[in-house]
């Protein structure tokens, strides 16, 4: 549970985050290069300015409050 966690700027690169709660996160700047987010709670979590390229958002969950980086696609499927 990493809910509400400031880890702007944190090198997460290749992490495993499958599963993990990161409801109200700010991961603004974090490099999440090929990390899994796979089945993430990513409710409320501010995405901006974060590379997702390679990331692994298969079953992951986000809302209207979730922050993703300008110009990211927001794949269709998505959580409440």
């Amino acid at each position: 549970n990493l809910s509400s966690a400031d880890l702007s700027n944190a090198n997460l690169r290749d992490a495993n985050l499958t599963g993990a709660d990161l409801t109200d996160v700010c991961l603004s700047e974090a490099d999440l290069r090929r990390a899994s987010l796979s089945r993430a709670e990513l409710s409320g979590a501010d995405l901006s300015k974060v590379s997702l390229t390679d990331v692994y958002l298969e079953g992951a969950v986000w809302n209207d409050n979730t922050v993703f980086p300008e110009g990211f696609e927001i794949p269709e499927k998505s959580g409440t």
